[in-house]
């Protein structure tokens, strides 16, 4: 006799198996699988997606970063640059060597006035002679008035650098220094030219191979103050022969002259001061006129030196 509880257990397994549900109830099932199938693998696809979008947006953001740190280095560089020029002198010529001064006025070749450290100044350039074009008891040489103009067309209103020499000053005042013109000086350009000599080398030599260098150029070309033979001369202190070699070719072409009576010297009871007293200077004397007629009566040699370093046989120039 079957109990009572084996056939309820039996009963109950009949209900729950398959072959008890209906064919629409199988087909429902299976429905409910796939479909959380489906979503299983519609969430997967939907992780992977917002994964790759954030991954992207991640690369995006980085990428944004960088241009952004890229251009920011590119205006501060842009920024600090503007800064560095805004803070340069800007003018035409200007040089980084020696101290900025402005040409306000061209005296001759050699010689020209500045603007510097808010004060005009005279400067006599270093190293070279140019022929003359202003002395009072000569004519204008030749080449002289090239030399000037092209001291004017190259300095006149530009900024130049002005590097003055061991001994500042010679005794009339005027600063002995290089002129800087860029990265080269004036020195060598006029060199270059043909319309300058090195000459009076009694104050600073630092340049004077440089400026052979530039000489050399002209004299082998025979340009300039080289095209007169005889006029010019390397390292000279005597400045330029034209008038003597001039007379070195009449004498030899020409009749002789009647000699003419020597010129004498200024009498010394004209002086105002006894050549043979004590030392006079510049300062002893009201005019240049008078400097020189004392300088010429003393003698040849100067022995009173005022003539100055130049040796131009002009005396007290700054009077």
């Amino acid at each position: 006799m079957i109990s009572a509880v084996t056939f309820v257990i039996f009963v109950v397994a009949v209900l729950n198996s398959p072959l008890s549900q209906s064919p629409t109830d199988v087909v429902d099932e299976d429905k409910k699988k796939t479909k959380v199938e489906n979503n299983k693998k519609e969430k997967k696809v939907d992780e992977k997606a917002d994964k790759e979008a954030a991954d992207q947006q991640e690369k995006d953001e980085n990428k944004s970063s960088e241009k952004d740190s890229e251009v920011a280095k590119k205006d501060s560089e842009k920024t600090s640059e503007q800064a560095s020029n805004e803070a340069k002198p800007v003018s035409k010529q200007s040089s980084s060597k020696g101290v900025p001064a402005k040409v306000v006025r061209v005296v001759d070749g050699d010689t020209i006035e500045v603007l510097m450290d808010g004060e005009q100044k005279e400067i006599r350039m270093l190293l070279i002679d140019t022929p003359e074009t202003k002395h009072p008891s000569k004519p204008v040489e030749p080449f002289g008035l090239e030399a000037s103009q092209f001291a004017t067309e190259t300095l006149k209103n530009k900024t130049v650098g002005i590097e003055v020499g061991k001994e500042e000053t010679d005794k009339y005042g005027r600063l002995l220094a290089y002129v800087w013109v860029g990265d080269t000086t004036y020195q060598e350009m006029v060199l270059e030219k043909g319309w300058a000599t090195t000459a009076y080398l009694y104050n600073d030599l630092t340049m004077l191979d440089e400026f052979h260098v530039a000489q050399e150029k002209a004299k082998s070309k025979g340009i300039g103050v080289w095209s007169i033979p005889g006029y010019a001369h390397v390292d000279h202190d005597h400045g330029y022969h034209y008038e003597e070699e001039n007379e070195v070719v009449q004498k030899s072409t020409a009749k002789p002259a009647q000699q003419k009576p020597a010129q004498p010297k200024p009498a010394e009871s004209a002086l105002k001061y006894d050549v043979n007293g004590p030392d006079r200077d510049c300062s002893d004397f009201n005019t240049q006129a008078e400097a020189q007629a004392f300088m010429e009566a003393s003698g040849p040699s100067d022995p009173h030196r005022l003539d100055g370093n130049d040796n131009d046989g002009i005396a007290c120039e700054s009077l």
